[in-house]
Order: C-alpha cells, then sequence, then structure tokens
C-alpha cells in the first residue's frame, strides 16, 4: 500500500471530547501553530533558555534550509468548531526510527484522553508505515505527556542536557517484540534466572 493511501485510511481521524486530528501540510499546522502556540508553550526566553540573537538569525535560515526533515508529519487537532486546538509534529530521524518533534494542546482541551487516543493511534499508523522504533523528548516535569507514554509502552533512554530547552527525557517506543526483548535484555538489572535448580 503506498504511503499516501495509508495515511488516508488513518487520517482524519475522531478522538475524546469531538475532537478531530488531521494530517495537514506544513503551512496548513504552521497557521494553526501561529494561532495557538503562546497557549500551548511558555516562550524559551520566559523560562531563562537559550535563543540565538537576532543578528544570527539571518544565518541560522541560510544554513537550514538544506536541511528538510525526512517525511514529515503535520497533524492539527481541531474542535467541533473546527479552530485548532492542538498539533503534533514528527518525522524520520533515521531509517528506522520516527521522532515526534512536538505535540501540545491548549490548555482547555488537556486531561481528556485526547493526546493517549492520538499516541496510539499514531503508534498504529507507524507501525503499518513499518517504523522500528517511535522516539520523543521531554521536560522531565512534563508529566501529562510521559505518563501517557510510559504507559503505552515507551521506556526512558536517555537525558540531554540543552541550553535553549533545559533537561530533556528522551523516550523510545520500540514496535516489535524481538527489539523490546533486547531492550531488557541489555539493560536488565540482573542476570535473568536459569531453569537449573542444581
Amino acid at each position: 500500500m503506498k504511503k499516501v493511501d495509508l495515511r488516508a485510511s488513518f487520517f482524519p481521524v475522531e478522538l475524546p471530547g469531538g475532537v478531530t486530528a488531521r494530517r495537514v501540510d506544513r503551512g496548513v499546522a504552521q497557521g494553526a501553530i501561529a494561532q495557538i502556540g503562546a497557549q500551548v508553550f511558555v516562550p524559551r526566553e520566559a523560562l531563562g533558555q537559550f535563543v540565538p540573537p537576532a543578528a544570527r538569525r539571518g544565518a541560522l535560515a541560510r544554513a537550514g534550509r538544506p536541511h528538510t526533515p525526512s517525511s514529515p508529519e503535520w497533524i492539527v487537532v481541531y474542535s467541533e468548531q473546527d479552530e485548532p486546538v492542538g498539533w503534533l509534529y514528527g518525522y524520520l530521524e533515521d531509517a528506522e526510527t520516527f521522532f515526534i518533534d512536538t505535540v501540545g494542546l491548549i490548555p482547555a482541551f488537556r486531561r481528556r484522553g485526547i493526546y493517549t487516543a492520538l499516541l496510539q493511534h499514531l503508534i498504529a499508523y507507524l507501525g503499518a508505515l513499518g517504523c522500528e522504533r517511535l522516539t520523543t523528548s521531554h521536560h522531565p516535569n512534563n508529566r501529562a505527556v510521559m505518563i501517557p507514554e510510559l504507559k503505552a509502552g515507551f521506556n526512558i533512554v536517555g537525558l540531554e542536557l540543552h541550553e535553549g530547552c533545559g533537561p530533556l527525557i528522551r523516550m523510545a517506543y520500540l514496535f516489535h517484540l524481538d527489539r523490546r526483548q533486547a531492550f531488557r535484555s541489555v539493560f536488565r538489572l540482573a542476570p535473568e534466572p536459569t531453569s537449573d535448580t542444581g
């Protein structure tokens, strides 16, 4: 099945609370993010995190042009009134790993099970595409996102200290049983018990 056909079979999708998640193009997503982004995230400057000075932003934009994330997915969550209330953006980080770069909902739509349902749907979609791993990074205090991910089967796989984002907990979901078994085997706390009792 072609990727376009596969997307059409997964999106749009109805989620709890009467909202709908739609796969959209970059321009539509960026318009929605511009409309609601300030309600979702506190500006980095207000948190004391590093932001490149204005004098370097033009050079950064030019330097970033050749870098195009592979297979980007822009998903916008719309209310019953067809207003954007959240989004999810991610891309292929490497040949086997999809990375959720950003996910957020405006406050009035949080704690309704929307992200939990969207995450389960995204896992099914990415599994159908053939992904092996799903990764994301969050601030350690972002329990509202991390708890649904842990319940879905994500593991904490790392910590990054980033001057522009602060501390970040790296999490990974492994799609296949053999990968999950390998993760447990490599990172177990003690050797597996043997059946030899003698």
